[in-house]
């Protein structure tokens, strides 16, 4: 329920559903009137066909005083965030969390929420969320909760795409990511739900598990997690630095894991940034296949420059490895700068994928041209890249949410037009890079 607007919402499994039946309870002493039909009280009714996107009205009498309500069914989950504090930066504010499914049963739990994001991120005025599962009303005890039949996690986020306007490019690009074959392509699994905080609509938001030890599986005690947090030498591979401190945060990188205040290892990540930045082209030759899985490199660099994830070079990565002995895989995070939102780029490159390409260790510009020639056969197929773009557009055009969202912030975004630009730019991108691979 909407109290400034007015309005309910429902979640449904379908577009419509004839003899749609639902359980109606209300206070005794008023009537409910849905489609000129007096609903009965803690029965189930029918309600007769009901459809998406379509507005229906329902009156409530109670002591001669008539109540008229707007209410529209929706195809997408609901989720309900009640709390009496406000949501703050920092720390975390406690809240229940309550999420209606059209064809699952409902979830509710505490959480510890807070505003997530970059400090330009905070200033949006609407605002995107980090939250975890709660077994009490303590904000100190976690607990891993499952949620979209996802892996159980503890961390949890909610991303407004606030400054996406095709409200598209964070899902359907973890969706891409993930359809590359292989073994370690490590990623979210983004869900579109609606979201209320108390009873105000807040519009469209994805949730998804958040990056953390827990849906790595993150078990060896000498297992790592590093997040890259900015656009500096650092993060891009341009400098190194032996000067490691015993704080979670170094140069542009966070220690995700091993939890911070147990054991700092800074070493591993300084020991790769001397390799790519100080070693003779010889000593990168030959000790960079054991630093890093040049699959899983290549993989994220083909997909990278396929999307024009431009910040992803480099805050927008983690870099992990279950054990001091494996070698570090890459894990992209935080597309809102890709698919041409800074129009067409050229192939896009950091220090990393410089000296790879330059001095091509392992033979890597070979195996980067017939990587890409075996994706375009289907991970890579237009059919298959714009099937994932249509599958999530059609599921947040069935309803009225952008609607809502122009409404409530105060924008003017036009989602078939949005969509469409976003399928013909991904056709004009893959020819841009056949072109480039014929030629390497």
């Amino acid at each position: 329920f909407d109290y400034s607007q007015n309005t309910l919402r429902y979640p449904i499994e379908k577009d419509s559903i004839i003899n749609f039946e639902a359980f109606i309870e209300f206070q005794g002493y008023s009537e409910v009137i849905f489609n000129n039909h007096s609903l009965k009280n803690n029965l189930i009714n029918n309600l007769g066909e009901i459809r998406t996107n379509k507005q229906y009205e329902i009156k409530i009498s109670t002591n001669n005083t008539v109540k008229v309500l707007k209410l529209r069914f929706t195809n997408l989950p609901i989720v309900q965030l009640i709390t009496a504090s406000r949501i703050y930066d920092e720390p975390k504010s406690l809240a229940r969390f309550v999420i209606n499914f059209p064809n699952q049963n409902t979830i509710s739990s505490y959480v510890g929420i807070e505003q997530r994001g970059g400090w330009a991120t905070l200033q949006l005025p609407k605002k995107s969320y980090s939250f975890s599962f709660l077994n009490s009303t303590f904000l100190d005890e976690k607990t891993p909760y499952s949620v979209f039949d996802l892996e159980q996690n503890t961390d949890w986020v909610l991303d407004g795409m606030y400054t996406d306007n095709t409200r598209l490019r964070n899902k359907i690009a973890s969706n891409i990511w993930k359809a590359i074959p292989g073994e370690k392509h490590y990623g979210i699994s983004p869900n579109f739900v609606e979201l209320y905080l108390n009873n105000e609509h807040q519009g469209l938001y994805c949730l998804s598990e958040n990056i953390n030890a827990e849906l790595l599986l993150l078990l060896n005690e000498d297992a790592l997690l590093y997040k890259a947090i900015g656009w500096t030498g650092p993060d891009c591979f341009e400098t190194s630095s032996d000067d490691l401190p015993s704080i979670e945060r170094w140069d542009g990188w966070v220690q995700k894991y091993p939890n911070p205040n147990q054991r700092i290892n800074w070493k591993p990540l300084a020991d790769l940034r001397n390799l790519i930045v100080e070693s003779s082209d010889e000593d990168f030759i030959l000790q960079i296949g054991t630093f890093i899985d040049i699959d899983n490199f290549i993989d994220y660099y083909l997909f990278l420059n396929l999307i024009c994830a431009k910040d992803n070079l480099a805050k927008n990565i983690f870099l992990t490895k279950q054990s001091l002995i494996d070698r570090f895989t890459i894990i992209p995070w935080d597309f809102d700068n890709s698919f041409g939102s800074s129009g067409i780029q050229p192939i896009v490159n950091n220090n990393l994928y410089k000296r790879l390409s330059e001095l091509n260790p392992n033979n890597f510009n070979k195996r980067l041209k017939d990587r890409w020639i075996f994706l375009r056969i289907e991970a890579f197929k237009e059919s298959n890249l714009l099937s994932i773009i249509k599958k999530s557009s059609n599921q947040i055009q069935k309803s009225n949410i952008i609607e809502i969202e122009n409404e409530k912030w105060a924008t003017i975004i036009n989602l078939e037009t949005e969509h469409a630009n976003l399928m013909l730019w991904i056709v004009d991108r893959l020819n841009t890079m056949d072109n480039y691979y014929q030629n390497l």
